[in-house]
């Protein structure tokens, strides 16, 4: 069950809205307070909850008797989810710099769904790797890709050094991800995102429960993928 998201956090990713729609540039002043006041139909004191997350993460600053000015823009991603894609190559192809900063590869057992969805035993070993992957410098999505350990030759994967999974497990040992069922899910961090990413409890991510398949139909990776929603702006394109 999803915990509530604060109305201040809300009000904090409608101003980011604002700034984008906008094109506000670095040291241009943001609307006042009760200007935001009456767009979003919102509290002073929502507002100003508001402005100081946003103050906290650096996006904006305040000059006393002068205002409330943009820092920085935000770094913004939008990716459509039709084309499978590695998060090395969407951060790439808006301009940014990507990077990974590795928390761990553990070896295990196979939960009761993954058993199913990967087609395994029981007693069949696990390798998870967990990342978190950053453009500019800034977290941007926490991975959490879990692979059998016999589709890697056995192999444990502790001196993986690749940006990105896709490409190691390719280059590696010949596996090519052709396509991924996905499920879509609005989601507050976990325990480990939140003492990792130092984000508050209450902060939105977009979380991708994935399940990547080879050409043949093969079941390869189980992904759980948590993007940044102040970053990330995922869409499908539909038709009739």
């Amino acid at each position: 069950m999803i915990k509530s998201i604060s109305l201040s956090s809300k009000t904090k990713h409608e101003i980011l809205k604002f700034i984008e729609n906008e094109e506000l540039q670095a040291d241009e002043i943001l609307p006042s307070e009760n200007t935001f006041m009456d767009i979003l139909g919102v509290s002073r004191y929502t507002v100003r909850e508001a402005l100081a997350l946003l103050e906290q993460d650096k996006i904006i600053y305040k000059i006393k008797g002068k205002g409330t000015f943009i820092n920085k823009r935000p770094i913004q991603i939008e990716s459509g989810l039709e084309k499978l894609e590695s998060i090395t190559e969407i951060i790439q192809s808006f301009g940014y710099q990507p990077g990974t900063t590795w928390v761990g590869v553990e070896e295990g057992y196979p939960t009761k769904d993954m058993v199913k969805k990967l087609r395994l035993e029981a007693n069949d070993k696990i390798i998870t790797l967990k990342r978190i992957r950053t453009a500019n410098g800034k977290a941007a999505a926490y991975l959490v890709d879990t692979i059998p350990k016999k589709l890697v030759n056995n192999e444990s994967l502790d001196n993986i050094d690749s940006e990105s999974v896709f490409s190691y497990i390719k280059e590696k040992f010949g596996i090519v991800m052709d396509y991924a069922t996905t499920e879509i899910i609005p989601t507050l961090p976990t325990e480990e995102m939140i003492e990792r990413l130092k984000v508050p409890k209450n902060k939105l991510f977009i979380l991708l429960h994935q399940l990547h398949y080879d050409k043949e139909g093969h079941p390869i990776l189980y992904s759980f993928d948590y993007f940044d929603s102040e970053i990330f702006k995922l869409k499908v394109n539909r038709i009739t």
